[in-house]
Order: C-alpha cells, then sequence, then structure tokens
C-alpha cells in the first residue's frame, strides 16, 4: 500500500502534482491510510485499531464528493481478494461508509458550489445516446496516448494476467477494474461534457490510478516476484524505477509553467503591497493571454494569493480575485470587510486572525481601470504618455532560433505626471503591448507582431513577460517593442534594438 501512496501521485498525474488544494488527492490519501490498516487484517478484528480505522471512514469520505467511488472499489477489490464473504466488521465499514456519505449529501447545502455541480443525471438525458461526441472524452482519449498512457498499458497487463490465472475470483477482479475504470471515466466526462482544461481534468481522473496501481500492487508485482527464481525482485526493483524515474521526469518536463505561475504571483503580490487596501479585482484578459503560465485564470487566484502573502505575517496578507463579472465583483467589494472567494462572499472578520489579519475597513480595488472609450479623448491621452519608458531588465539574447515563439521581460516606467497607464481591455481600443520583427528599411518581416494587454495599471514600475515570434528566414532583423491602441494607432513609444535570426 505504501507503493500504491507513490504511484497515486506520480503514476498518471503531472500537472496535479502541482496542485497542492484539492481536496480529492488528500482524501485518497486518507483512504488508502484506511485500507493500509484494514487489508492487514481478514478477517477484521474487532480491537480499538479497528476503531480508529472506523474514525477516517467520515475524514475521506466528507472530503470529496466522489471519494465514495474509490473506496467502493477497494472494498469490494478486498472482499474478492482475501474472501472476506463472513467478515462482519467489513461489512459494517461499508455500511458506516454508505451512511456517512448520505449524511454528507443531507449537509450540502442548496444552490452551494457543490449542489450546482451534481450535472451528472441530467447530462446523461441531456446527451443520451451521443455520450462519446462530447469534449471530454476527446480529452481523455489524448491524454491516454501520452499523459495517461500507463492507464492503458496496466489495463492491458492486468486483462493478460487475471485472464491467464482463469479461476472465476480472478474473473470478478477483472470484471470488477475495467467496470470501474469504464464507469468511473464515464461519469467524469458526462459531468462535466464541455470541461476541457487539462490540469481539472487530470485531478478529477486521478481515482483511475487506484483501479490498476491496487491490482498491480497487491497482485501482479508479487506474482512476477514469485515466477522468477532469485531474480524476481531484482526485476520488480528494477521495472518500478524505470516507471517511477519515467513519470518523474516527466513531472519535471511540466513543472516550467507552474514555476512561471508561482514567480508570477509573488511578482503581482509584490506590487500590490504598495497599496494600501490588500483585496484586489483582476480582469481575466489581462492575465496570460498567450498561456505563458500555467494556473491561467485559475478560480483559485483569491485563496492562492492569500496563502502566498500571508507566510510571512497574517497582516501581510493580499487577495486577488480573477472573474469575468468584474462590475458586480467591483461594486459586491466596495463594501467594507468583504471577501471575494471564488463561490461565495465571506466576511474578513470570519477569517482565522492566526493566519490573516485584512483590516477591517478595506475595500477592493479593481487593478485593470479603462483608458479612454472613443478616438477624440484617446489622442490627448496618448500625448500625455508618450513619455513612458520601457526598458529590458534583464540580458536579452543578440541570437534568436528562426520561427520560435520566446518570450521577453519588458519593465513599463510611467512618469508621476501621467499615473496610471490604464489597463482595461474592455473598451474599444485597449493600450497593448506589441512586440515584431522588421527588416532593413522598416519593412514587415515573414511573421506577425504579438500583441499582449497590460496586466495591471502601471503606477509604480511593472515589469511584465511578453511572448515574441521569430522570424522564419534567418538574417539580421530590428526587434521592437512598442505600446499601441489596438485597432486606432500606434505610441510614440517603443524600444528597438538589432538581433541576428539563425537556424
Amino acid at each position: 500500500m505504501a507503493l500504491v501512496v507513490a504511484l497515486l501521485y506520480v503514476l498518471l498525474a503531472s500537472r496535479t502534482f502541482y496542485w497542492a488544494q484539492s481536496e480529492l488527492p488528500q482524501g485518497l490519501a486518507a483512504l488508502l491510510l484506511f485500507y493500509a490498516g484494514v487489508a492487514r487484517q481478514a478477517p477484521l478484528q474487532l480491537r480499538f485499531s479497528t476503531l480508529a480505522l472506523a474514525a477516517l471512514v467520515p475524514v475521506f469520505i466528507f472530503g470529496h464528493p466522489l471519494i465514495i467511488l474509490p473506496f467502493l472499489f477497494i472494498w469490494a477489490y478486498d472482499w474478492l481478494l482475501n474472501r472476506r464473504f463472513r467478515d462482519w466488521a467489513y461489512y459494517g465499514m461499508l455500511v458506516l461508509a454508505l451512511g456517512m456519505y448520505q449524511l454528507r449529501a443531507m449537509l450540502i447545502p442548496p444552490g452551494s458550489y457543490e449542489a450546482t455541480h451534481m450535472t451528472f443525471t441530467p447530462n446523461l438525458v441531456k446527451y443520451f445516446p451521443n455520450y462519446l461526441a462530447i469534449g471530454s472524452f476527446d480529452t481523455f482519449w489524448q491524454l491516454c496516448t501520452h499523459g495517461f498512457l500507463a492507464l492503458p498499458l496496466l489495463l492491458l497487463a492486468l486483462t493478460v494476467f487475471y485472464v491467464w490465472q482463469r479461476t472465476w475470483l480472478a474473473w470478478l477482479r477483472l470484471g470488477l477494474m475495467w467496470g470501474f475504470v469504464a464507469g468511473y471515466t464515464f461519469i467524469i466526462n458526462v459531468s462535466n461534457p464541455g470541461y476541457t482544461e487539462a490540469t481539472y481534468l487530470e485531478n478529477l481522473y486521478l481515482p483511475l490510478t487506484l483501479f490498476v496501481a491496487v491490482p498491480f500492487a497487491l497482485e501482479l508485482l508479487p506474482a512476477l516476484e514469485r515466477r522468477w527464481n532469485g531474480r524476481g525482485p531484482v526485476l520488480v526493483a528494477s521495472l518500478l524505477a524505470v516507471v517511477l524515474v519515467a513519470r518523474l521526469g516527466l513531472i519535471w518536463y511540466r513543472h516550467v509553467p507552474y514555476t512561471a505561475y508561482q514567480q508570477w504571483l509573488n511578482h503581482l503580490l509584490a506590487y500590490t503591497s504598495t497599496y494600501p487596501e490588500r483585496k484586489f479585482i483582476m480582469y481575466p484578459d489581462n492575465v496570460d493571454p498567450h498561456r505563458l503560465r500555467a494556473g491561467w485564470p485559475w478560480w483559485a487566484s483569491a485563496s492562492e494569493t492569500m496563502m502566498v502573502s500571508a507566510r510571512h505575517s497574517p497582516d501581510s496578507v493580499q487577495t486577488v480575485r480573477v472573474g469575468w463579472d468584474i462590475d458586480q465583483l467591483a461594486e459586491a467589494g466596495s463594501r467594507p470587510g468583504v471577501l471575494l472567494g471564488p463561490f461565495e462572499t465571506m466576511n474578513t472578520a470570519d477569517l482565522p486572525a492566526t493566519y490573516c489579519r485584512f483590516p477591517n475597513t478595506a475595500v477592493y480595488r479593481v487593478l485593470n481601470t479603462p483608458p479612454p472609450l472613443d478616438t477624440a479623448a484617446l489622442r490627448p491621452y496618448i500625448a500625455a504618455h508618450q513619455q513612458v519608458k520601457l526598458s529590458l531588465p534583464g540580458a536579452v539574447p543578440t541570437t534568436w532560433r528562426a520561427g520560435r515563439q520566446q518570450t521577453v521581460q519588458v519593465q513599463i516606467n510611467v512618469p508621476a505626471a501621467a499615473q496610471p497607464l490604464h489597463s482595461g481591455t474592455r473598451v474599444p481600443h485597449p493600450t497593448l503591448l506589441r512586440t515584431a520583427f522588421y527588416k532593413s528599411h522598416d519593412w514587415p518581416s515573414d511573421t506577425n507582431p504579438m500583441e499582449v494587454a497590460l496586466e495591471v495599471d502601471v503606477w509604480q514600475p511593472w515589469t511584465q513577460t511578453v511572448p515574441l515570434q521569430a522570424p522564419r528566414q534567418p538574417g539580421r532583423y530590428t526587434f521592437e517593442i512598442s505600446l499601441i491602441s489596438k485597432d486606432y494607432r500606434d505610441w510614440p513609444v517603443r524600444l528597438r534594438l538589432p538581433v541576428e535570426v539563425v537556424n
């Protein structure tokens, strides 16, 4: 079971490995701790340790609404594996878990996030019979060809293993495994038909790991150890080493956008720490439109920014709420003492003061206010901001690879008399940063310029990562970063430097 715990977090997970907030992997860990204690006793003994294990049942059942499904799989699998047909205490654990699940369902408040996301039954009717045509199934098949490759491979290996045994109990365990893999996948995909974001779906698919990892660790690996006399343990250890190293390598490969996201969170909080409000609202179009970082535009930003900022002191806590309904959020956040969570509005006074203390008088500040709406007002606005300076705070290579998309950091400095430089995008002509390459005499190159919104209103110096697309043809170019008013005109604010593009 210790091996199953390790496989749970690496066998299928890669993006989810960096998502520390989800209750689903936390609940699965408690479930595996429960099963590790139960599996050692056949039949289950009526003693204090068994009562302690029973106390874990409400912990994982209340942890996440989906935990009941992997529990039922593990209970049925061990019932067949250890032939617990007359193990009455073991049946008691099943009754306890089902009772806790029913109690949990009764305690769900009407209209809450969990209540509104119970969509399986209505979607079952809505999409009948074209279930396999919905978008989440397409995402799942794609994951099975690369990130989830271990799932079909282990299903195949375990199928061969069970068929080879030729016993009715082995056939039942084979049917149980396939039934839960297919059934759970069907439930998740039908419940989330239009949701194709891989990180969130990968997190929901995590219990699929248990459906193959438990029989893999408890049956297949011990059988391989016994089959090759003397060399079995070496073979199994080598197989596990290959699997774990390969999966950890993939997780390491995935770290770049998640590291970039955490760096951006710290950078954003350092910038907002100069404001007295401590509570902020951002519009999603201003947050990473080119997907340079993982996490765009996470509903969890409100709580993530609180956790990151409060590490030093509860009095340093900040929160940044990202949302499309920015006007409604701004209106709700104009009342002192309000905290805008991802799914509900709370009071800052109800937060544990040991971890976070917001001033009772603090209201929300919108970080993306709009520039002038019409061109008549834009002309004097651009003239007043022509002293804005663009600079490159880091070392910029003078040689670029042809055709590659890369990034560069740009610092925007606004004179005190012209502050702020507005970043709002919900206007006809938002202010954008543009990167472009030009040949001699300012002829356009063979790649289109790339545009990106300012992420925040610029008062203090702000550094932002912007994308660029290098030309496909090698040669000498002028690389330019400039400000523009989209669909109106270029600003007289630009930074240019000579570069060379090579194959």
